[in-house]
């Protein structure tokens, strides 16, 4: 297991951020399962995607994850899986490299502790250490005012994009977009 980042509030509790593989499939689906299960807010294609594969299809799809180039990270606390965050990168020959953030959830026991801090300089630290990759672009769904102000901490700015009014709907929900640069 490579450990990318620890917190420790006592002795008895510990969190850890560290990539998934597929071994980490159930814990990865129960958690999936509970941001779609929620409801509250709209959820990105690629993790609607991850629940309906079911528990045997998301460890297929972490073991191509892995082989592609695509991040997903966990956060631990001990043993249980309490956040997690992917990144996809693309190329574009206008824009260079970008991360494309997505899949962001932290259980809400959680929220407010490093759990989340801890996953985003997962993500952050690896696109810094990318000489290729110039931003992050992260969805918001439209009304997930927490979620646009945790973004917004970690130095996302809202895009102004130039068609369909700003905000793209898909067939999970409208979403903003916001971005960041790496460096």
């Amino acid at each position: 297991m490579v450990e990318i980042g620890r917190w420790s509030q006592d002795s008895q509790s510990s969190l850890q951020v560290r990539r998934l593989s597929e071994h980490d499939a159930s814990a990865y689906y129960a958690l999936r399962g509970r941001l779609v299960e929620g409801g509250v807010h709209a959820v990105e294609p690629q993790v609607r995607g991850e629940v309906e594969a079911g528990a045997d299809g998301i460890a297929t799809r972490l073991a191509e994850y892995l082989a592609h180039g695509t991040y997903v990270w966990g956060a631990f606390d001990g043993n249980v899986l309490v956040g997690a965050a992917a990144l996809s990168r693309e190329y574009h020959v206008s824009y260079g490299g970008i991360g494309v953030l997505w899949g962001v959830y932290v259980l809400p026991r959680y929220r407010g502790t490093p759990a989340s801090r801890l996953l985003m300089d997962a993500v952050v630290g690896l696109c810094a250490m990318d000489s290729t990759t110039s931003q992050i672009l992260a969805a918001c769904a439209v009304g997930n005012d927490a979620g646009r102000r945790f973004l917004q901490r970690f130095g996302f700015e809202p895009m102004t994009l130039l068609i369909r009014g700003g905000s793209i709907h898909g067939q999970g929900g409208t979403f903003d977009f916001l971005r960041r640069p790496v460096s």
